[in-house]
C-alpha cells in the first residue's frame, strides 16, 4: 500500500512540469506531420512546400520516448522500418536496496556460489517493433525486440562487468477491433496476441529463460491540454518445461499470470509509466530537458532528449532476480525513437 501511495503522489505533482507548455499553439507545420499515412504522399510533400515558400521550416523541439500518437496508431501498419515498442532509457545511475549476491532456483543444477556485487548499476532498455504483415482490417502481424542491460560500470575492482542481460524476442499479432467488427464503446483500443521467449543468454547454473503465450488489451482516453491515459492489461500462460531443464520453474510465484500498465502523458511534454504485476511495482517518470529549470540554465538551446527517472520494488526487475526482492531508485535519460 505504501509503494501504490507513493507512485500515486508523485502522478499529481505532474501537471507542474507542463504548465509552462499548456499556452502553447500548435505550429502551422505540425499540420503537415500529421497528414504522414494518412494522405497521399504528394499531397504531404506540397504542406511542406508551401510552408518552405512562406519562410517556415519545422524546429527542433523536445519530444517524448513515447506512443503519444495514439493506442491504435502505434499499432498500424506504416513505411517506417522500426517504431518504439517500450520504453527507451539509459539509467546512468541505479541503486539497489540489496544486491543479489546469491542467484538460486528450485532446480539444483542453477545454484551460483556467492558473490560479491557492486550495488549500483548502469540499467538501460532498448526496445522496438516492426510489421512484417499487414492485413488490412484483419490485423497485423508484428516482430518485436526488447534488451535489458544491468552494467556495473562503478566496479572498477571487478573490470566493471555485465551483471545482467535480458532478451525479448516476441511475436505478436495485433487487431484494431474497432476496425475489425465496428464501432462499439466496448471494443478495446487494440487487442495483441503474442508469443514471448525471455532469457538472459547464460550457460548453468546462471541460465534463467521461459516461453509465453499472452493476450493483451488496450484502451485510451484523451483530455483537454493533449492529455492522454492509456491502459493496458495482459495475462499469460507460461509454457510449461521439464523440471529437469527448467531453469526457473517456480517463475509465476513471483511474475503472476499478467501485468497492467497505466500511461498517463502530456503530448511532447511527459510521460508517467506504472507497470502492476502481483508481486512487483514499476513508475517511470521522463520530461523533456526543457521542464528541468536548472538543466535549462546550465545547457540552453535544443534537446532531443528527456530526463528519466524510475522505481521498482519488489521481485523480477531482472530473470536473474526473478526471486529477490529489493527497491531500486535510478536517474537518467530517455530518447525518441524517430
Amino acid at each position: 500500500m505504501k509503494r501504490i501511495t507513493l507512485c500515486c503522489a508523485l502522478l499529481l505533482q505532474l501537471p507542474a512540469l507542463s504548465n509552462s507548455h499548456a499556452a502553447d499553439t500548435a505550429p502551422a507545420w505540425q499540420h503537415c506531420v500529421e497528414m504522414q499515412d494518412k494522405a497521399p504522399a504528394q499531397s504531404e510533400l506540397d504542406c511542406y512546400r508551401k510552408l518552405a515558400q512562406a519562410g517556415e521550416a519545422p524546429q527542433k523541439i523536445s519530444l517524448m520516448p513515447q506512443r503519444a500518437t495514439g493506442l491504435e496508431q502505434e499499432w498500424t501498419p506504416s513505411n517506417a522500418p522500426l517504431s518504439l515498442y517500450k520504453l527507451n532509457y539509459a539509467l546512468i545511475y541505479a541503486r539497489s536496496s540489496q544486491p543479489n549476491n546469491a542467484p538460486t532456483s528450485p532446480n539444483p543444477l542453477n545454484q551460483m556460489a556467492a558473490s560479491q556485487l557492486d550495488d549500483r548499476d548502469m540499467k538501460f532498455q532498448f526496445s522496438i517493433k516492426h510489421d512484417l504483415a499487414d492485413f488490412e482490417r484483419y490485423g497485423s502481424l508484428w516482430l518485436a525486440y526488447s534488451q535489458l542491460s544491468f552494467w556495473q560500470v562503478y566496479d572498477q575492482t571487478n573490470s566493471r562487468p555485465f551483471r545482467e542481460n535480458n532478451y525479448e524476442p516476441e511475436l505478436i499479432y495485433s487487431i484494431r477491433p474497432n476496425e475489425l467488427f465496428g464501432d462499439s464503446p466496448l471494443n478495446p483500443g487494440i487487442l495483441n496476441f503474442g508469443f514471448v521467449h525471455q532469457s538472459n543468454g547464460q550457460a548453468k547454473p546462471r541460465s534463467r529463460s521461459w516461453n509465453r503465450l499472452y493476450v493483451q488489451a488496450g484502451i485510451e482516453r484523451s483530455y483537454p491540454g493533449e492529455r492522454r491515459f492509456i491502459a493496458l492489461l495482459r495475462g499469460w500462460r507460461k509454457i510449461n518445461e521439464d523440471p529437469i531443464v527448467d531453469d526457473n520453474a517456480d517463475i509465476t510465484d513471483y511474475q503472476g499470470h499478467g501485468d497492467l500498465e497505466l500511461r498517463y502523458s502530456q503530448n511532447r511534454y511527459w510521460e508517467a509509466t506504472l507497470i502492476l504485476k502481483p508481486r512487483s511495482v514499476q513508475l517511470d517518470l521522463a520530461a523533456p530537458w526543457s521542464a528541468w529549470r536548472l538543466l535549462t540554465l546550465a545547457a540552453p538551446g535544443a534537446h532531443n532528449t528527456n530526463i528519466h527517472l524510475q522505481y521498482f520494488s519488489g521481485y523480477g526487475e531482472s530473470l536473474i532476480d526473478y526471486n529477490q526482492r529489493h527497491d531500486t531508485w535510478g536517474v537518467g535519460l530517455s530518447f525518441p525513437f524517430e
